[in-house]
């Protein structure tokens, strides 16, 4: 895949939160998928203290989730880890990642935020943008704002909301499991977000594509440093 160049990574704290305001305005919130069989997930992997990162992105087709592409890379770094700013540690391993890849998805579902962040540019967001595709920030955790609770069935979701605005959708994928949290990346709306996301769902609580992509960044790493260690 193709990866636009739009700024330098090696930035310090502020240049990085320049970067993330200057490219808040370019997201566009239309769902421009408009067709839904290659499906990429795109996970990382490392030891806070270490600087080595391990990035895996894996390209599975629907209807039968069979993986049609993959690649892996690590890689150092130098930023530190700043929440808020985790892109500027994570993104370059990723993108040396999807360089590899041969098989163009027609989204992409991170393990990450989208513009459910301060500056409203995660992860998911960032990476569409350099990457050029609809891409969905799949989180399983919560790193800003407020939602009230979920009802206990597949497919219900409550609004995530910051400041009064709606920033993601906290989705139940399952029932009696806990909710994700799903905001949009990139070319791409909520509601189309909300819906790619429980297609791409099968036995487990995270899409098909991020949990492939987490086992096998996991894999990546343990073998690096060796079974146990890491």
């Amino acid at each position: 895949m193709k990866v636009h160049s739009l700024h330098r990574w090696n930035v310090d704290y502020h240049g990085a939160v320049a970067i993330q305001n200057r490219l808040r305005s370019q997201i566009i919130f239309k769902n421009c998928v408009k067709k839904l069989e290659f499906i990429a997930g795109a996970d990382v992997s490392y030891n806070r203290k270490q600087p080595v990162l391990f990035g895996v992105v894996t390209v599975l087709r629907l209807p039968d989730f069979e993986e049609v592409d993959c690649a892996e890379t690590v890689l150092e770094t130098n930023f530190p880890y700043i929440p808020g700013l985790l892109t500027f540690r994570e993104a370059p391993v990723l993108l040396e990642a999807f360089k590899k890849i041969r098989v163009r998805p027609d989204v992409i579902l991170f393990d990450g935020q989208g513009v459910a962040h301060p500056r409203r540019m995660g992860l998911a967001a960032h990476l569409g943008l350099l990457l050029d595709t609809p891409s969905i920030g799949c989180a399983k955790t919560r790193f800003i704002g407020e939602y009230e609770s979920v009802k206990n069935k597949q497919g219900a979701y409550s609004d995530l909301t910051d400041a009064g605005e709606i920033i993601g959708a906290v989705l139940r994928t399952r029932e009696s499991v806990k909710p994700i949290f799903v905001s949009v990346g990139h070319r791409v709306d909520l509601p189309a977000a909300i819906e790619i996301v429980l297609k791409t769902v099968r036995k487990y609580r995270i899409p098909e594509p991020t949990r492939r992509a987490h086992l096998l960044v996991n894999q990546l790493r343990k073998s690096y440093y060796g079974e146990g260690q890491g």
